[in-house]
């Protein structure tokens, strides 16, 4: 503990944290003795991580798919002020969109763009009422620095909340707040098998732990790094990719998700 920097923060909201990710996130927030705030659709797997952890924990169980269910979110955000913030819930799915529903892509919509945006707002507007500084992180992904063929939806969806993120980080640095962006790339957690339609996932060299991926991002709450790209090999690539031609990066990209998961495509 005497090697971690001063930690301000006094309670801890993690979304998704019912596994993968979040599941780590919350593990390394409890480390820093920071009281928890826990979102996600498993209750059993949410208590779970709640009992891995030594520090109060409320647990929440909802869909942030449905509007009134965030409601009980924002209430508890606006009752209890959380002044560190992490919007960790997304979803995504591979293959060609028309291959999926129209509603599958709306709720990829919903969670990742509509839910976050009412939480970090309801977030930094109660902050504002309380006259209090924190931090809000929120997750993209290094798919937000592309237009991506059979992630469309799910890549647009990060893209908004990079450049959504970046904006309100200005608008409300002179209240204290700061809106934070982190951009990981693969993942080793439960995300990919479902987006994958629960068919289990290759891994390879490009895909990081959840460990690391959290150790990462509050490595970067610490330092108050606006956008980080997690993985020197992603912002490598990154840089690189704008000096690619298009058809041949379209190509790439495409043939990256169909390693990762073979599925059938409209033609």
């Amino acid at each position: 503990m005497s090697s971690l920097k001063p930690w301000p923060y006094t309670l801890a909201l993690v979304t998704g944290a019912s596994s993968g990710l979040g599941r780590a996130l919350a593990i390394e927030i409890a480390k820093r003795g920071t009281p928890l705030i826990l979102t996600g659709r498993n209750k059993e797997e949410l208590e779970l991580t709640a009992r891995m952890l030594s520090v109060k924990t409320t647990v929440l169980d909802l869909d942030l798919n449905i509007p009134q269910e965030r409601q009980k979110l924002v209430a508890l955000i606006q009752e209890q002020a959380p002044d560190l913030i992490l919007n960790n819930a997304g979803l995504g799915h591979y293959g060609d969109a028309l291959t999926t529903t129209t509603a599958e892509q709306l709720e990829i919509v919903e969670v990742n763009i509509t839910s976050l945006v009412e939480i970090t707002l309801e977030a930094s507007r109660t902050l504002v009422k309380k006259r209090k500084p924190g931090t809000i992180l929120n997750v993209a992904s290094a798919a937000a620095f592309f237009p991506y063929p059979t992630l469309a939806t799910y890549a647009a969806s990060k893209a908004f909340v990079l450049q959504f993120s970046k904006a309100l980080d200005v608008e409300l640095f002179s209240h204290g707040i700061r809106v934070l962006t982190s951009c990981p790339g693969q993942t080793a957690t439960s995300f990919r098998r479902r987006a994958g339609g629960n068919i289990p996932q290759k891994q390879d060299a490009w895909t990081m732990r959840s460990q690391d991926v959290a150790s990462c991002i509050l490595k970067q709450i610490e330092d108050q790094a606006s956008v980080r790209i997690i993985d020197w090999r992603y912002r490598l690539w990154v840089t690189l990719a704008r000096f690619v031609p298009k058809s041949i990066l379209m190509k790439f990209l495409k043939e990256s998700i169909r390693k990762r998961h073979h599925r059938n495509t409209i033609v």
